[in-house]
């Protein structure tokens, strides 16, 4: 639930926004109150004669055009919010990504993140641009029309005053714990289509090779009909507010009515306030309506809060090392209540090839995410040089070490964008450099645009030795003195797995290289091979 503080974080985010905001609340409830005023001059004209016709023709003539342009205005700006907060929230979120650890970002799954991106940020959008303004219009009528309708009587202005705080402000309050239920349950069943769909689309070829087509379509459909129906549970709840906030509104108009012929005595009077009470309602009908919408924004506030507030990866401005040794000293670390390493300890040396084998679920992984820094160390001690890798300097660690992981992502652009990951000024010595070191020149020559041949969605125009061998340029283009291989060597042909190992002994003599494998022909390069 979004508490107050995370409101006020929310609306801090907007601060750049605040003129705007307050130019459309002001031409918004001029607008209203424009249109307020128009119905009850044009009452008035229909109940007298003269003079004074002709004044009050001119007079609601001047508030139609001016009406014209509040209603303008304020929709220019609140467009102009919507389409800059879009822009304000998503790169938050991007620029979020960056910085959070890999351990805190890989507790939440792709299809959270798709909805974040997509759905909550949509949500939020609509908070800034089309919840703040109404509801400060909103204020600003319920006032403005009771002190106007305090000229008349003061009774019948408490009662309008309550009236719209009923309709404009309880119905919202007590209905958001239903809304927000709803609002998070057709969440969560997005979230998992989001997350089913990204799956099969990068499993089509073994769905089609084992025949689960029909497995996959129902799965697909039974989440499809959640979906629809939470979407279905979210409308109903939204069109029930609907109905009691128009119940609500009629049974009002009867009250103001059956108060005002008691208070007041004038009947020409009575009836232009009742038809000025009547439109008044516009933007208190929308507070009312708006529960359905507040709830969801409630939920996507807090998502988005807990976001920004995810811890980050330290940006720990320390020592500069030459990685010239990796010393791994009485290392343990737990999941949970899990022991997975116990006491290890051994070097690798610059120019060393060190193999680290053991059975699955031995912590070979996990320990190659404590010496990248992806996780913390609970107990003993990571040295590089000597310096223990808490106070090495976080940018210059990231620039001299990289990780070949099993699955190697290639992105869906150019060969080059791909290694030298979007360099805007590429090396290209440098980059053809890494290609000849990689055993990659000849497939590089063979491709009809070289280094601009574009790597297809999900790496389909590669093999996955060369896929492996462009991971392993990375490396190299971007001159990394520290390269663990995560079983790299995994998915990959015999002959492309030698092409692999035949880089790594070009490359050795000045990078500590570890290799995670627990195949011996793999480890059979290594100088030294350490066993978990």
């Amino acid at each position: 639930m979004l508490t107050i503080k995370n409101l006020k974080k929310l609306l801090l985010i907007a601060k750049d926004l605040k003129k705007q905001l307050f130019l459309a609340t002001l031409f918004g409830s001029l607008g209203h109150l424009s249109v307020v005023i128009i119905t009850f001059f044009l009452t008035l004209i229909f109940l007298n004669e003269g003079w004074i016709v002709t004044l009050l023709i001119f007079a609601t003539i001047l508030f139609a055009f001016s009406k014209g342009f509040f209603s303008y205005t304020e929709q220019l700006l609140n467009h102009y919010v919507a389409f800059k907060i879009l822009h304000v929230l998503r790169l938050k979120v991007l620029d979020k990504f960056r910085k959070i650890s890999l351990n805190n970002f890989l507790k939440n799954s792709s299809g959270d993140y798709m909805t974040m991106i997509m759905t909550d940020i949509e949500i939020l959008e609509v908070f800034y641009a089309h919840t703040i303004t109404p509801f400060l219009i909103y204020v600003i009528q319920t006032f403005a029309v009771a002190i106007f309708i305090a000229v008349f009587n003061v009774k019948l202005a408490l009662i309008v005053f309550v009236l719209y705080i009923i309709i404009g402000f309880f119905v919202p309050i007590l209905s958001k714990s239903r809304g927000e239920l709803h609002g998070n349950d057709y969440r969560k069943n997005l979230t998992n289509i989001n997350n089913s769909s990204i799956e099969e689309a990068y499993s089509i070829f073994e769905t089609i090779q084992y025949n689960k087509v029909y497995t996959v379509k129902e799965k697909l459909k039974a989440e499809t009909k959640s979906l629809t129906e939470s979407s279905y549970r979210k409308a109903q709840f939204q069109i029930n507010i609907n109905f009691l906030t128009t119940v609500l509104y009629n049974l009002s108009i009867i009250i103001f009515i059956l108060f005002a012929t008691n208070l007041i005595a004038d009947i020409n009077t009575i009836i232009a306030l009742t038809a000025l009470y009547i439109v008044s309602f516009t933007p208190i009908l929308y507070m009312g309506n708006l529960a359905s919408t507040l709830s969801q924004t409630m939920s996507a506030g807090t998502r988005f809060i807990n976001l920004l507030e995810t811890e980050e990866e330290t940006e720990k401005r320390g020592k500069k090392v030459d990685f010239n040794n990796l010393t791994i000293k009485n290392l343990t670390f737990y999941y949970g209540e899990n022991k997975i390493i116990e006491n290890l300890s051994f070097v690798a040396k610059k120019g060393e090839i060190i193999g680290i084998s053991g059975e699955s679920g031995s912590g070979k992984s996990t320990l190659a995410k404590l010496i990248m820094k992806f996780l913390p160390v609970n107990d003993g001690e990571i040295l590089i040089d000597g310096v223990d890798i808490k106070n090495i300097d976080t940018k210059h660690f990231r620039e001299n070490s990289s990780i070949i992981m099993q699955e190697s992502y290639l992105f869906n652009s150019s060969l080059e964008n791909n290694v030298t990951i979007f360099d805007k000024n590429i090396n290209k010595e440098k980059l053809l450099e890494s290609f000849d070191n990689t055993n990659l020149t000849n497939f590089v020559s063979s491709l009809k645009k070289g280094t601009r041949e574009i790597i297809g969605e999900r790496s389909s125009n590669v093999s996955s030795g060369q896929k492996q061998r462009i991971a392993t340029s990375r490396s190299l283009y971007n001159n990394s003195k520290l390269l663990i291989l995560d079983e790299a060597t995994s998915n990959i042909d015999i002959f492309s797995e030698i092409e692999l190992l035949k880089t790594l002994e070009k490359i050795k003599e000045d990078k500590i290289i570890l290799i995670i494998s627990h195949n011996k022909s793999t480890l059979s390069i290594c100088d030294k091979i350490v066993q978990l």
